[in-house]
């Protein structure tokens, strides 16, 4: 039996109890009876005799837990309804810690590609300025050939030229 189950129901039974077909079988009441008379006399057998007697009948759990309107039943109620409450609350944190976890994974993961991101950046910026010093270098060696060419075209002009007899013309 879980707690706040009722097990039995004491109930006060009219002095004509009414008549139950032949399908409703009533356990029989099991209490011994009691004759006032022997405490009080013959007097207070009329008194007694008309109050109700007081029956106990055994009820399934499974009776009182769904349809009774009982305090004990009426107080289930509000705990059902606080264990609901709990238990979304304890989802809702659990749903919370793994949206928090999910999210600092992903934090750190784009933080990952950010170190990725940046050392491939410095390899680039690393080959792109190794390109540009070799450039540099061919611009200044093309320089320096140019003004090579020029003093040797110079000279060229510069030289006298011969004769085919052997005589130098001016």
């Amino acid at each position: 039996m879980q707690p706040g189950e009722v097990a039995s129901i004491r109930y006060l039974a009219p002095m004509n109890p009414p008549s139950f077909g032949a399908h409703f079988n009533m356990a029989q009441n099991s209490i011994p009876s009691f004759h006032f008379s022997s405490l009080f006399g013959p007097y207070a057998v009329h008194q007694v005799q008309t109050m109700p007697q007081v029956h106990e009948v055994g009820l399934p759990s499974s009776c009182l837990s769904n349809n009774s309107t009982s305090d004990e039943a009426e107080e289930h109620q509000p705990s059902l309804a606080e264990e609901r409450r709990k238990r979304r609350m304890l989802s809702n944190r659990e749903s919370a810690r793994r949206s928090r976890i999910r999210k600092q994974k992903h934090l750190s993961e784009l933080w990952s590609q950010v170190v990725r991101l940046r050392t491939a950046n410095r390899q680039l910026l690393d080959q792109l300025n190794h390109v540009m010093r070799g450039r540099d270098q061919i611009l200044y060696e093309n320089a320096q050939l140019r003004d090579e060419e020029s003093e040797l075209r110079k000279k060229l002009e510069d030289l006298p030229v011969e004769n085919t007899s052997g005589a130098l013309l001016a």
